[in-house]
């Protein structure tokens, strides 16, 4: 009966596991027709949960885009939209005069301005005749024609408009040279399709440098987070208005547009467009991710009518300016990942951003399905695997890595790879699969449970019964690896005469009473302590747990080691102690390695390596300066937000190349003024003193030693006195200190 129960379980695990793997691969790929609404939408949400978290902090100024915005303001002083040919005209010309290198005008001209001669004509009651002079400035006064002959050779850019529903079509579209390649029939690839456009007058796209389609298509919530490179009409592909603007940026109007496909079944798919040496890869219709730089406001803008009645900043020379409107009334306001009501033109500005910048572009690449699907696949075996042999605890921390390495996985693609891949389905797999094989678990060992119970409950404590309930396992790991790590070395200066004067009770008192404090402080600084050798400390950071500011946590705990010491000398006093105790600490930061090591009858999680070695060094070297905390170089460098001054350039016992050592002054912002002023002074005699100028040198160092580390400063006299008939190019200023 029991092995038919287990083989029963087992089966209708696998069944319903199985089943709810391949329920989400259909439900991804749209076979069950009521969830894949409710799918893209929470996808969306995740998509712009990811673009929050992920907005780039330092925005590329190179080329300069700048904005200038029909504003509210600017409305009201120049008058109502829309303006006049005359004044867009004067708006160019001033750009123009500049330096602005593309004036992109995220606008349409679909209708003639009214000539306003023919308007009197229209007025006038009666029909007159109009004076002649008055007619020889009738070309003149042609709005259109006078606005045609400004942004003629000024590199201006127009914009269309096109329909996905209406087949109407007004003003002229101006062709654009695209080549698809790996095309081995006429067949066009797979781009969104148009019906009807709204273009600009002939002769204005005629006189412009390029012009593009402003159309920017939101999703089904109304939110735009992609947007066209190329759109379909009539059978041939047109491009958009950034793409226009930055082609004509980078002088390759001349220059065909290449559009690379691939065959997906019998489908032909855009993978990619190129232009002007740059490669752009795109969805399978042609379109890309938005790289929103943010909020509204991330490039600079600047009221149209300031720049129409103001002179023109130097900003403008050589600038991409978009010409658009953040006014209500106009109704050029959209909606995306960061914020509702954000302007057109802008969105426009980022798609020309991320065009100059195709780095910071994420890729939705053609394979994505098939990704995603195996990705659930492998997922979805996993946990067939390892779940029923979880408990439920297990499967809680199991199901949590697996989310973990989905969401991981997901934004390390997103992150360097930039491509955007689906992050929902395998996550709602993950917690399906994990809800099923918990809940099953549950309920099979409350049933257990129960069975124990019924069977041991009138023969063993219910304490008892407990524990055979109870099982949990730990596993930890502690093979050795090498890793970038800091160590820390302490040691009581003249321990042994200090012992020697005291009984062994008393030594042991005194080394705990030493020893407690200094720990704690490791402790406190995530330190890990290896071992204690009689009055030796040796710690390090960075292992077990990692921690990375490590260097700076060891420089901190050396020095707050030290200051401890200075305020417990009374209650040494009081253990028998009648020297002062002080202790030399030695901090390097290298690789070394870290493991459990030793032998079958003792081991320890210890470090090894020439680090190591080096940090011993520097404690013994504490005894040669006299200054009681030494770091190296390597450490000085990890620690930032820390001030050191150096002390010498050495080359210790064991060691070929030399190592400049630094004695540590505490946390920047928290030091004196008269520390800094003598930190200046001690680095400007060093300077000196390893350059071989002893006459500046000798005189720096004389006077520091009368203010402190007088010992220090001997060192150095007395090593110039010796040196002083060395010629120079014998001094390098590398001692060599092979006792330490």
């Amino acid at each position: 009966m029991v092995r038919f129960w287990r083989r029963w379980r087992e089966l209708y695990i696998l069944v319903g596991g199985v089943s709810i793997l391949l329920l989400a691969c259909l439900m991804y790929l749209g076979y069950l027709s009521v969830l894949p609404l409710v799918f893209q939408r929470m996808e969306a949400l995740a998509y712009d949960l990811r673009m929050r978290l992920t907005v780039q902090e330092v925005v590329p100024s190179t080329p300069p885009i700048l904005i200038v915005d029909i504003d509210e303001p600017s409305l009201q002083v120049e008058g109502q939209w829309p303006w006049s040919r005359y004044k867009l005209a004067q708006l160019i010309e001033r750009l123009n005069q500049a330096g602005a290198a593309v004036i992109a005008m995220d606008m349409t001209f679909p209708e003639p301005e009214p000539h306003p001669l023919d308007e009197i004509k229209q007025r006038l009651a009666t029909p007159v005749i109009l004076e002649q002079s008055l007619l020889a400035q009738y070309q003149n006064l042609d709005g259109d024609e006078h606005f045609a002959q400004t942004i003629q050779d000024k590199g201006v850019i127009l914009g269309n408009l096109f329909h996905q529903a209406d087949n109407f079509q007004k003003g002229e579209l101006k062709p654009a040279r695209i080549i698809w390649q790996n095309n081995t029939n006429q067949m066009l690839p797979t781009s969104l399709m148009m019906r009807g456009y709204t273009a600009n007058l002939a002769k204005l796209a005629e006189a412009a440098a390029q012009t593009g389609f402003l159309n920017i298509f939101p999703d089904d919530d109304g939110v735009i987070r992609s947007a066209p490179l190329v759109l379909e009409w009539n059978q041939q592909l047109y491009p958009s208005f950034a793409l226009q603007a930055v082609r004509h940026y980078l002088a390759a109007d001349e220059e065909p547009i290449q559009v690379s496909t691939a065959l997906v079944g019998k489908v032909k798919v855009i993978t990619q467009i190129s232009f002007a040496g740059k490669s752009i890869a795109t969805d399978p219709t042609g379109q890309i991710t938005l790289p929103f730089l943010g909020e509204a406001g991330q490039f600079k803008f600047f009221s149209a009518t300031d720049i129409l009645q103001r002179p023109v900043p130097k900003l403008f020379a050589d600038a991409i300016v978009l010409i658009g409107t953040s006014a209500k009334g106009l109704a050029d306001l959209r909606s995306t990942p960061f914020q509702t009501g954000f302007p057109g033109v802008e969105a426009q500005a980022s798609l020309i951003q991320a065009l100059l910048h195709p780095e910071s572009i994420p890729v939705v690449p053609e394979w994505v399905d098939a990704a995603v699907i195996l990705e659930m696949l492998l997922l979805g075996i996993l946990m067939l695997w390892w779940y029923p042999h979880l408990q439920p605890y297990g499967m809680l921390v199991l199901g949590g890595l697996l989310a973990l390495l989905v969401v991981g996985f997901n934004a390390w693609l997103w992150r360097y790879h930039y491509l955007n891949t689906p992050i929902l389905p395998p996550l709602l797999l993950v917690l399906a699969m994990s809800l099923f094989f918990g809940l099953e678990r549950l309920i099979n060992e409350h049933q257990q449970r129960q069975r124990i119970q019924d069977m041991f409950g009138q023969y063993v404590p219910p304490t008892h019964i407990d524990q055979l309930l109870a099982n949990n396992k730990l596993k930890t790991s502690m093979e050795g690896e090498r890793r970038q790590m800091t160590v820390l070395f302490s040691d009581i200066r003249q321990f042994t005469p200090l012992a020697e004067q005291l009984s062994t009770t008393q030594v042991q008192r005194f080394l705990n009473a030493y020893l407690t404090p200094l720990t704690s402080i490791i402790f406190t600084y995530q330190g890990t302590v290896d071992k204690y050798v009689g009055d030796m400390i040796m710690a390090f950071w960075n292992a077990p747990l990692p921690d990375d500011l490590h260097a700076e946590h060891a420089v901190l705990a050396g020095l707050e080691m030290q200051r401890s010491l200075a305020t417990r000398q009374a209650q040494f006093a009081e253990l028998g102690v009648q020297q002062e105790v002080k202790a030399g600490i030695g901090i390097h930061t290298g690789e070394m390695t870290v493991g459990d090591m030793g032998s079958s009858y003792r081991r320890a999680y210890t470090v090894l390596g020439d680090a190591v070695n080096l940090a011993s060094r520097l404690q013994e070297l504490t005894k040669y300066y006299q200054i009681y905390t030494l770091v190296s170089l390597e450490t000085a460098r990890a620690c930032p937000q820390l001030t050191f001054r150096i002390i010498d350039h050495v080359r210790v016992r064991g060691r070929h190349e030399p190592v400049f050592i630094y004695q540590p002054l505490g946390l920047s912002n928290q030091l004196s003024m008269l520390t800094q002023s003598r930190l200046a002074k001690h680095e400007a005699a060093l300077q000196a003193y390893f350059s071989g100028d002893w006459l500046t040198a000798k005189t720096s160092i004389e006077a520091l030693a009368e203010l402190d580390s007088k010992h220090y400063y001997s060192l150095l006299l007395q090593r110039m006195q010796a040196s002083a008939y060395q010629a120079p190019s014998a001094w390098n200023g590398i001692i060599n200190l092979d006792d330490y």
